[in-house]
This record gives C-alpha cells, sequence and structure tokens, in this order.
C-alpha cells in the first residue's frame, strides 16, 4: 500500500511529466491541465529541451553540409 505521500509526489511527477510529454510530443499546451503548478514546470521544461534538440540538429547539419 501506498502511503498519502508517496501518492501526493506520485501525482505531482505524473503531472511533471504530462507537461514534459505534452510540450516535446505535441507542442501544445493542454487547456486543462495547465493549472497545475507541476504540469507547467514540465511543460516549460519540455519546450527548452525541444529548442535544445533542434540547437543540436542544427549544428550536425551544419558540419554535414
Amino acid at each position: 500500500m501506498i502511503n498519502p505521500l508517496e501518492k501526493k509526489r506520485a501525482t505531482y511527477l505524473n503531472a511533471f511529466k504530462d507537461g514534459v510529454s505534452d510540450a516535446l510530443l505535441n507542442g501544445v499546451i493542454d487547456d486543462e491541465r495547465r493549472s497545475s503548478a507541476y504540469y507547467r514546470r514540465g511543460y516549460d521544461f519540455g519546450l527548452v529541451m525541444y529548442q535544445e534538440i533542434n540547437k543540436e540538429e542544427e549544428r550536425r547539419n551544419d558540419i554535414i553540409n
């Protein structure tokens, strides 16, 4: 059985992961979940990661070309 603190942490972590996933894979924030601070933090983190991935791909393409 999961204690209440672990359950709360799991809920926050899932919201964060969903935000990251939405930013990286969909590029669209979920209006129904944007009120969650953990979802928004994950979404913002996902956007930063998306930008970093694109920068790295551009660098690789510049090297190849």
